[in-house]
């Protein structure tokens, strides 16, 4: 609750210092669910209208939700109408805790994921509420330099993942490939192609990265 209330504190404030409407961050916050990518969209939205983009940006920071849900398969069988709704809440976060917890003897173990998956994604939805209120709020302090808070954000997961690695070839792997697709394409073209040969890259080379 207190990781996500944060995160969303600070997207709610991104969002609104941006330009974007009160609504939208909260929309967005309620049905895309996937915080690095609402970041992204957030900036998107004030741009050209570049659908397929924004499409493949999604699927590119979302790709590992793909091994999420493959871990998931035999917990969620027999979830009935609620299956729908935890695949749609399975973060990071959510799954860490539904995939190594286990549900109290006699009770429901589907119920349990679900209702660990709604209490997930309400601690977003008003982290995302309350930065949106902070910043209307404070509407007349100056917040130049907030939108920093995203390159922080994703700062802090490198230092926190390279700390814990035991090896880092597959993070110098990501600086590497980003280098390179920056060097050639330019800042406004390079995200994609760099993701992208960031995916291609380290699925050819995981046998040896293990």
């Amino acid at each position: 609750m207190t990781a996500y209330w944060l995160i969303g504190l600070g997207y709610g404030i991104y969002a609104t210092e941006l330009g974007l409407s009160w609504w939208a961050p909260l929309i967005t916050a309620a049905c895309v669910y996937s915080g690095s990518a609402e970041f992204i969209l957030a900036s998107m939205l004030l741009g050209a209208f570049r659908p397929v983009d924004a499409v493949l940006m999604a699927v590119l920071v979302g790709a590992r939700h793909l091994f999420y849900g493959i871990s998931m398969l035999d917990r969620f069988k027999g979830a009935g109408w609620r299956k729908f709704f935890m695949i749609f809440m399975l973060s990071d976060e959510t799954f860490a805790v539904t995939f190594a917890s286990r549900p109290p003897k006699g009770v429901d173990p589907h119920r349990f994921q679900m209702v660990a998956s709604v209490m997930v994604w309400s601690y977003w939805l008003t982290g995302a509420t309350m930065g949106v209120a902070l910043a209307r709020l404070l509407k007349d302090v100056d917040m130049r330099g907030i939108e920093f808070i995203m390159a922080a954000m994703f700062s802090a997961i490198f230092a926190e993942n390279w700390r814990l690695e035991e090896r880092h070839a597959g993070s110098l792997i990501g600086v590497g490939v980003s280098l390179v697709a920056l060097l050639a394409l330019g800042p406004q073209n390079f995200m994609l192609p760099a993701m992208g040969g960031i995916l291609v890259v380290l699925a050819v080379l995981r046998g040896r990265l293990a």
